[in-house]
Parts: structure tokens; C-alpha cells; sequence
């Protein structure tokens, strides 16, 4: 999953994208054991995305193919 953010921001909404970088910099502290970290990161990364704080390329972990 690739996240760019789009520096933009809406009154009275935390900034995801950010919450998103502390998740990810958990996790690549050597807590890669913890799975949780990078769950959180990612449902981050999409509320950022929802928000119109950041966008997300290349998201593998929406396959619909089964």
C-alpha cells in the first residue's frame, strides 16, 4: 500500500494520515511480530483516504478476486 498525502484538512477531524505515520513507525520499529500495528496503520490510511487527507495507491489488501 502506497499513501500519499494531499496536505489538505477539515475542521474538527483528527489528521488520519498522521495517526497513519505513528502506526507505521511502530510497526517498522522492529514490532513487525505485531500485526495489529499494521492493521491500525492501514484502517488509518483509509479513514485519511476518506477524509480527502491523503490517497492510496496500489492498495493490495482490497482484493476482490477470490
Amino acid at each position: 500500500m502506497v499513501v500519499i498525502p494531499t496536505n489538505l484538512s477539515a475542521p474538527g477531524v483528527p489528521d488520519y494520515y498522521e495517526y497513519y505515520l505513528g502506526w507505521m513507525a511502530a510497526y517498522n520499529a522492529g514490532n513487525q511480530q505485531h500485526n495489529n500495528l499494521l492493521v491500525e496503520a492501514f484502517r488509518c490510511a483509509r479513514l485519511a483516504e476518506e477524509f480527502g487527507q491523503a490517497v492510496i495507491k496500489d492498495d493490495i489488501t482490497l482484493d476482490d478476486e477470490y
